[in-house]
C-alpha cells in the first residue's frame, strides 16, 4: 500500500541544517581567539629559529676562523680596514671579508674573503632575521663583524691585539665574531676602557633584545642586552642599563683590560 502524503509532504520529513546568526558570530569569536593564542606562539618559534640559525651561523664561520690559524702557522686571518679615500670604511683585501656592505649588491665581496674557501655557503654570513636595507636598495647580505683587536688595523695598540692564536690566553672568554647592528666595514671597534659611548659600531637586539657572539674557542653564544639598542653610529650611553652593556662587551674584546692605557 502506498504511503499517503498530506498536502503534498514527504510522509517522512527530513530537516535543512543551517546555522543561525548567533552560531555563526560565536564561530567566527571562537576562530578569533584561536588565532589570537596562536599567533604570538608561531611568532616566538619564528624567532627563536632564526637566533638558532644566527647561532649556527657564527659556530661555521668560528670553525673557518680556526681552520685559518691552523692552516697559517697560528696566525689570526687579517681584519685590516680602513677609509677607501671617499668616506666609507672597507675592509682591505686579504682580510676575512672585503669590502663595505653597505655598498654591496652583490655577494662577491664575501666571496673574495680569506675565510671563505673554508665554508662557501654565502648564507652563513647572514643573519635570517637582519631587516636592514642597504645604500643599494637591497638586504644587506652580511650581518656579522670580527672583533677589531683580532689582527685588526696597524694602528691599534700593542700587546693588546692578537695576531697569533697561541697568544689568545682566555679564548673562551674573547669574542671574535659578534652580530651586529652598525655594519659597515667587517672590523667591530670598540675602545676597551672609553664609558660613556659605543665606538663606530653597536651590536644588534634583534633576537629578543639580545644578540648572539662567538669566541676563540669556537663556541657561540646568546646575550641579552639591559637596554635597547638602536642603529645609530658613534652612539652615547643612554643609561646605566646602557653602560652595563658596554661593559659587558668591553670585559671580553680583549684580555688583561686592566693593564691598557
Amino acid at each position: 500500500m502506498k504511503r499517503r502524503t498530506v498536502m503534498g509532504k514527504r510522509s517522512s520529513p527530513s530537516h535543512r541544517a543551517s546555522f543561525t546568526l548567533i552560531e555563526l558570530l560565536v564561530v567566527i569569536a571562537i576562530i578569533a581567539i584561536l588565532a589570537a593564542l596562536l599567533l604570538p606562539a608561531l611568532g616566538r618559534a619564528k624567532a627563536s629559529a632564526q637566533s638558532i640559525t644566527c647561532l649556527n651561523n657564527l659556530k661555521q664561520l668560528s670553525l673557518c676562523w680556526l681552520l685559518y690559524a691552523h692552516d697559517h702557522d697560528d696566525s689570526l686571518v687579517p681584519n685590516k680596514d680602513g677609509d677607501n679615500g671617499g668616506g666609507d670604511w672597507i675592509s682591505f683585501p686579504g682580510s676575512w671579508v672585503e669590502g663595505n656592505v653597505d655598498l654591496d649588491a652583490t655577494t662577491a665581496n664575501i666571496e673574495k674573503g680569506a675565510l671563505f674557501p673554508y665554508n662557501r655557503a654565502v648564507a652563513i654570513y647572514r643573519c635570517p632575521a637582519d631587516k636592514v636595507i642597504t645604500r643599494q636598495k637591497v638586504l644587506r647580505n652580511r650581518s656579522y663583524m670580527m672583533n677589531s683587536w683580532l689582527e685588526g688595523p696597524e694602528f691599534y695598540p700593542r700587546p693588546w691585539k692578537k695576531s697569533k692564536y697561541t697568544s689568545i690566553h682566555r679564548p673562551d672568554h674573547l669574542w671574535v665574531l659578534l652580530d651586529a647592528g652598525t655594519i659597515d666595514s667587517g672590523g667591530f671597534y670598540l675602545s676597551p676602557k672609553r664609558d660613556d659611548a659605543w665606538i663606530d659600531n653597536l651590536p644588534s637586539d634583534r633576537h629578543s633584545r639580545g644578540a648572539n657572539l662567538s669566541f676563540a674557542d669556537g663556541h657561540a653564544e646568546y646575550h641579552r642586552w639591559n637596554y635597547p639598542k638602536s642603529l645609530n653610529w658613534d652612539a652615547p650611553v643612554a643609561c646605566e642599563a646602557d653602560r652595563a652593556d658596554l661593559k659587558w662587551l668591553q670585559e671580553r674584546v680583549v684580555e688583561d683590560i686592566e693593564s691598557l692605557p
